[in-house]
């Protein structure tokens, strides 16, 4: 038999994650679906089944047919209890799902007559919109969308793929700790834990005739299985690479009001970007120049300083025309408080300990002021989520942020929904919904604006394409 030969148009993009899983499926559980080729050896589906096998050295045997009979595999070593029968059932479905599709073959390929009568759907991709210009320069790539933009720039970012999660990882195993300086500080709100944490309250006050310490409490629910919030939220690098390289200029300048833990300045100087960040708590300051240093090395706060070192200023964002004066800005970016979900200090100049109306108006004229630091014909980026008062209705801080940058002067231009990984949300989800009819909350907004002449944003930002990337590429 003539080797079989990989298919250059194949309409799934396998990644490592992908990869991974398959290997890991025909090691322990063997072979399970065929393989699928044409009369020219060349490869319909299985490509990526087909890959892992050829390097474990598994044989392949060929059952030819023209299309009138269902092949059929039995597998004589499975029962139907067999573990190893359960676990080739889970990874047989599981592994299509880690696998994505390159939407740019598929467009240039098929017609949106087609696509619509194989009933195939594309969030968030209007078909009729994409021409054949479009998308022909990439002809014949695989995963273009993903190779030019990293993440195809779509309004569903979907941080659960394995693409992202292993670019994820890539950023964070170069030491990135954007939690120092903030696990003894920062908890989540009170109003902010699942309904189980509650009824544990009542379980114990109605035991001991008191109300817990919040210290009692969160012992009491780890001692019982019940899932509770007790950690501090971490940026997304990935996130925050995306808005760099989509919306700022080459080497441009950064102006982060809410800057928080060290991960947005320590990509920006990867990115060869220049970073300016305020925050409140000089112990945040402190540990993300630490981390920095660690990161960056001799690049950061050496002889000089690096050009494209971070900058951490320990200060009040109410202030922030005054502490950033004379720094213009080519992205305003940032990660708000959302309002009290998460309490950083105990300082009154502190967002989180503000209630809501006080908070909004401290808000508004910190966007204010960092908008104005702005420069002409350029983006501003927040990233924000609903929260709940404490009668559990919405505040409509998604609302409010738009409204506080469209007073400031700018436009609304885009919105991109992140979806984040479910964790504890499965936990708590189905009690949650049960009691409350709240649903379980998966994602985040990414706001994005622009200040000055949208006419111009075709001359002030280059053609992106980061094919050639070599960041994370293996020498």
């Amino acid at each position: 038999m003539a080797e079989l030969k990989y298919d250059s148009r194949n309409y799934r993009i396998h990644t490592d994650k992908n990869k991974r899983l398959i290997r890991k499926s025909l090691v322990e559980c063997g072979t399970g679906r065929s393989i699928l080729f044409d009369n020219e050896d060349c490869l319909i589906a299985g490509n990526g089944v087909y890959e892992q096998a050829q390097e474990l050295g598994l044989k392949v045997r060929i059952i030819e047919s023209d299309g009138t009979e269902l092949i059929a595999i039995k597998r004589t070593d499975l029962s139907t209890e067999d573990a190893r029968r359960k676990a080739l059932a889970l990874a047989d479905n599981y592994t299509s799902d880690t696998s994505v599709f390159d939407f740019d073959a598929i467009v240039e390929d098929f017609g949106a007559d087609e696509l619509d009568a194989w009933e195939f759907k594309v969030d968030d991709l209007d078909i009729d919109d994409i021409s054949v210009e479009d998308v022909k320069p990439d002809k014949g790539r695989i995963g273009s969308l993903k190779e030019r933009f990293i993440i195809p720039p779509f309004s569903i970012l979907d941080s659960k793929l394995g693409n992202w999660q292993d670019r994820k990882r890539a950023w964070l195993d170069l030491g990135i700790k954007s939690d120092d300086g903030r696990e003894k500080e920062i908890t989540f709100s009170r109003s902010a834990q699942p309904p189980r944490v509650y009824e544990a309250r009542n379980v114990i006050r109605e035991k001991t005739g008191a109300d817990p310490s919040w210290n009692e409490l969160q012992k009491y629910c780890q001692d019982h299985g019940i899932p509770f919030m007790d950690g501090t939220s971490i940026f997304d690098p990935v996130l925050c690479e995306l808005a760099y390289r989509w919306f700022n200029i080459p080497n441009g300048c950064i102006l982060d009001p809410f800057a928080g833990g060290s991960v947005r300045g320590i990509v920006a100087s990867m990115l060869d970007m220049t970073y300016f960040g305020i925050d409140l708590r000089p112990e945040q300051v402190e540990a993300n120049c630490r981390n920095a240093a660690e990161v960056l090395g001799e690049e950061f706060g050496g002889k000089g300083g690096h050009k494209f070192a971070p900058l951490w200023l320990c200060g009040d964002s109410v202030e922030i025309d005054a502490l950033a004066e004379g720094y213009e800005a080519d992205l305003v970016f940032s990660c708000p408080p959302y309002a009290d979900l998460e309490v950083y200090s105990d300082d009154p100049a502190d967002l989180s300990t503000m209630d809501y109306p006080e908070f909004l108006q401290a808000y508004k004229e910190i966007i204010r002021k960092s908008c104005s630091l702005l420069k002409p014909d350029r983006f501003a980026v927040f990233v924000v989520g609903e929260v709940r008062d404490k009668s559990g209705v919405y505040r409509n801080f998604v609302p409010d942020t738009i409204a506080a940058f469209q007073a400031a002067g700018l436009h609304y231009y885009n919105e991109m929904i992140l979806v984040n990984n479910i964790g504890s949300l499965a936990m708590r989800a189905g009690k949650q919904f049960c009691n409350s009819r709240k649903i379980g909350k998966q994602h985040q907004n990414v706001l994005v604006f622009y200040k000055g002449d949208l006419s111009k944003i075709k001359e002030n930002f280059p053609e992106l394409d980061f094919s050639d990337d070599d960041l994370f590429k293996e020498d």
